[in-house]
């Protein structure tokens, strides 16, 4: 019984722990990783609140990737028809699995008045596939992940 009770503050400390580190955000950059408080991700620019309060303004060209609201979101080539478009885009990162990692695009399409979400397969920052519905169902059973509709 004593032991139960020494452990149970141990226990609760190391939940506390991982609980903050699932809310910690952070940018990074070719200077590195910055934990922040929050980030507010613009068109041109991204407003950085650091953990110390300090603010800054990071031009979006120099952030490699960054989390927000527990997502990843990673600087990647956006290819279309299987050639890169010259284009740096952030993709949400869905799953990854041995060296593959799932992507998610989404953006507004003027053409189509909507919304338009594709998926990509990357190893590294190569395009390995991008997905359609077919190839989609298949890559989300191999990643254990639920097909959700696009």
């Amino acid at each position: 019984m004593k032991k139960l009770i020494s452990l149970f503050p141990l226990f609760l400390f190391c939940m506390f722990i991982n609980a903050k580190e699932l809310n910690t955000s952070w940018v990074e950059t070719d200077e590195g990783k910055m934990d922040c408080k929050k980030i507010r991700v613009g068109s041109a620019n991204a407003k950085v609140t650091l953990e110390n309060g300090e603010k800054r303004i990071i031009p979006i060209v120099q952030i490699k990737s960054y989390t927000m609201n527990g997502k990843v979101f990673t600087r990647l080539p956006l290819y279309e028809s299987g050639k890169p478009t010259g284009q740096l885009v952030f993709m949400e990162l869905v799953k990854n699995c041995y060296d593959f990692d799932l992507y998610r695009y989404e953006y507004i399409n003027t053409n189509l008045n909507g919304k338009v979400i594709s998926y990509f397969l990357y190893n590294g920052d190569k395009l390995h596939l991008a997905l359609d519905e077919k190839s989609f169902s298949n890559i989300s059973r191999h990643f254990g992940i639920a097909n959700t509709s696009k």
